[in-house]
């Protein structure tokens, strides 16, 4: 769309907002503005969607697939053709994309081209998970309807064609980025409290994850991150952290909590040496690690948040899905 068919419709909609009484109180450009009487308006200028497909001539099969009709939650899989055509069983990587738990979709173009990236390089299925968004659902529905992912994948295993057929239910990973990473952490938290077979969680893969606290971070204030700015860090964890709850907040800051009891997988934690959130990144895996977790680090030169799906053209997007095929080959059933 053309910037001035976009400028168009923000002059319409600003009077009408004027006639209606109504104020913006929130804005994410582009994408979001949140209103003084609480409603939200959701466009988007800047990112397209995409529609699953089965075509024979696409190396990766992709197919949408409601789960929750009442909450709306649904999920994009991911089918390499070469698995199909081995008729081998694959890895499933449960996959929750970021946003600031604010934005996005598995249908965004952007989240769909890695994806399919991903699945064919790791040679893996993959389930991207749609879920509520604040702050018309404000945390912790993310982390309910992620895990009501994992749950549907329990129920249905053996219901569903593509799960049934190429599954290997033994190598299942969580993962996710950004807002999707915070995710991942707190989904692995809860499905290490209850019985989540035949699916065995191998390993959390974490892709610069969002996380936080209420003191602030030097490191936030001296990088220059070409994919996320401080004010938008402040929005989203406005817009998502439940009603006067302030970032040290579990949601926001795990390192809240005592470390020692978090009962994960294996973790792999890739962070972008130009990120915003590189320190806040940092912090998490040292605790990890002094608290005797099985913890990996790895630090991508030269890009910033979400690279992957920011900058698609990223030479370095060869070397993160490198490192993912060997975690998630490395993690065999016992």
């Amino acid at each position: 769309m053309d910037t001035v068919s976009v400028d168009g419709r923000r002059r319409k909609s600003h009077c009408r907002d004027i006639a209606r009484g109504r104020s913006v109180e929130e804005e994410l450009e582009g994408f979001l503005r949140v209103y003084n009487d609480g409603s939200v308006e959701r466009f988007s200028y800047a990112v397209s969607n995409v529609a699953a497909s089965e075509a024979a001539e696409e190396p990766v099969a992709s197919k949408d697939v409601v789960m929750d009709s009442r909450t709306g939650v649904w999920a994009r899989f991911y089918l390499p053709r070469k698995a199909v055509s081995r008729g081998s069983r694959v890895p499933l990587v449960i996959y929750f994309h970021g946003g600031g738990f604010v934005l996005g979709s598995p249908a965004w173009s952007i989240y769909h081209v890695f994806m399919c990236r991903l699945a064919s390089e790791t040679n893996s299925m993959i389930m991207s998970v749609a879920y509520r968004l604040a702050p018309e659902h404000r945390l912790p529905v993310a982390y309910d309807d992620c895990f009501t992912a994992v749950t549907w994948l329990r129920q249905r295993h053996s219901r569903e064609s593509w799960l049934s057929s190429h599954a290997d239910f033994s190598r299942c990973f969580l993962a996710g980025d950004s807002a999707g990473g915070n995710i991942a952490h707190h989904v692995a938290l809860r499905c290490a409290e209850v019985d989540v077979k035949p699916l065995e969680m191998r390993g959390l893969i974490l892709l610069q994850p969002f996380f936080g606290a209420e003191s602030p971070c030097q490191l936030e204030t001296l990088v220059e991150d070409p994919n996320l700015s401080q004010r938008w860090v402040e929005v989203f964890w406005k817009l998502s952290l439940p009603v006067g709850a302030k970032r040290d907040h579990p949601a926001c800051n795990p390192l809240s909590q005592p470390v020692a009891r978090f009962d994960l997988p294996p973790v792999v934690v890739c962070i972008s040496e130009r990120d915003l959130l590189k320190q806040r990144n940092m912090d998490y895996y040292h605790a990890l690690k002094a608290a005797g977790k099985n913890v990996s680090c790895v630090v991508f030169k030269g890009v910033g948040h979400a690279f992957q799906v920011l900058n698609p053209d990223s030479q370095q997007i060869a070397d993160l899905t490198k490192l993912l095929l060997h975690f998630i080959s490395s993690r065999n059933s016992a």
